[in-house]
């Protein structure tokens, strides 16, 4: 019984960062299935006005703000690992109440209000866990490895939401990413949790030393809803057909996680802000080609250039915000995050007061370029 418990483990990986990676591997293809469908589940299947599904996000991001600190604070009291071991039972929970709005009409504002909770939880424990594993002299590379590998883990799981929501419905597809999505957590325990003491305080919120690149982290949660929300809305319209869009978002994660790899190894020896400049108006410009997108052609062109631009600016972007966070690291993430929602916040609300989805691609050009004060 002993020899056969050592063979089997010997498959599973013994290295952190590895771990790691498989972990995020599996959460991002969990994730997959669902998270570009969500916004066209509200809003074309269940009958939510467009309003109501961009105040859905807008109500999570708030959410995501407020409760930011709180998993600080958790992470420090209890392990960085444990405050993503309960993210995964908040984000099932916002599932399930997702799996039976069409039964209980329960209000948007919570369910946005766990899965905000989810990825408070999610994301501190995971730059904490990121940050002790990783190697400064090696982060481009191993950002470049974490975000290529999940992407490649990805790569079929928007196709594969697409044609499960084809065939199957939405339901069974939220209970098979449940299944995945602790799974991913436990990879994260074949190592121990170390309990590192990190100090924070709620003051250091109103501490000007972390505003120096709040417009630039501003832009990057402008660039993620945008991404992740707008564009698919915006873009159903003209491909009307969920495997299509699903084999979208497929695109744009190949074409990404091959950039993205490449990049973080390149990063390591050459000037990180260096490639930064120089891809950062091509990056704006694939957000001011979206805005004109009319046809099908349209849309893979945009998809394709946009990630070509944005897979070789992630690893040198990435690896710099990670060494910045040198002192009190819970404390510089905890800002980092508050701003990235203020960023989410913010286009959703330019969206609402303008009625423009298309112009919120214009609005996100110009602030892409705020990667530059970085």
């Amino acid at each position: 019984m002993v020899y056969h418990h050592i063979f089997w483990w010997k498959f599973f990986p013994q290295k952190e960062l590895n771990q790691i990676y498989i972990s995020v591997a599996l959460r991002n293809f969990a994730l997959s299935l669902t998270s570009l469908f969500v916004p066209l589940y509200l809003y074309k299947e269940l009958g939510f006005t467009l309003q109501q599904t961009l105040y859905f996000y807008l109500f999570y991001s708030i959410i995501f703000a407020i409760t930011t600190p709180l998993a600080a604070k958790f992470s420090t009291r209890y392990g960085i690992k444990h405050s993503i071991l309960l993210s995964v039972p908040l984000y099932i929970i916002y599932l399930l109440l997702l799996y039976m709005l069409p039964v209980f009409n329960t209000p948007l504002i919570i369910i946005s209000t766990f899965m905000g909770l989810s990825i408070a939880f999610y994301w501190m424990g995971m730059h904490l866990v990121f940050q002790r594993a990783s190697d400064h002299k090696h982060r481009g590379k191993e950002i470049g490895k974490r975000e290529g590998i999940s992407i490649i883990a990805t790569l079929f799981g928007p196709l594969a939401g697409g044609f499960f929501i084809k065939f199957f419905g939405f339901k069974p597809l939220f209970i098979v990413t449940s299944i995945i999505l602790f799974s991913s957590a436990g990879f994260l325990f074949l190592s121990k949790e170390n309990h590192v003491r990190y100090t924070f305080s709620v003051r250091s919120i109103t501490n000007k030393k972390y505003w120096k690149n709040s417009l630039f982290f501003v832009s990057r949660g402008t660039s993620v809803m945008a991404t992740g929300v707008l564009w698919p809305l915006f873009i159903f319209t003209i491909l009307n057909n969920y495997v299509s869009l699903g084999l979208v978002g497929s695109v744009l994660a190949g074409v990404g996680a091959i950039l993205i790899i490449g990049t973080g190894y390149l990063s390591d020896h050459i000037d990180k802000r260096k490639i930064i400049r120089y891809i950062t108006g091509f990056v704006s410009l694939s957000w001011f080609v979206r805005a004109f997108v009319t046809t099908v052609s349209h849309v893979f062109g945009a998809t394709v250039f946009g990630a070509i631009t944005m897979g070789i600016n992630e690893s040198p972007m990435a690896a710099l915000e990670y060494d910045k966070a040198r002192y009190n690291i819970t404390e510089y993430f905890v800002n980092r995050e508050l701003f990235i929602c203020l960023g989410r916040i913010l286009i959703l609300t330019f969206v609402l007061m303008t009625g423009s989805i298309a112009g919120s691609f214009i609005f996100q050009g110009f602030m892409n370029l705020a990667v530059l004060l970085f």
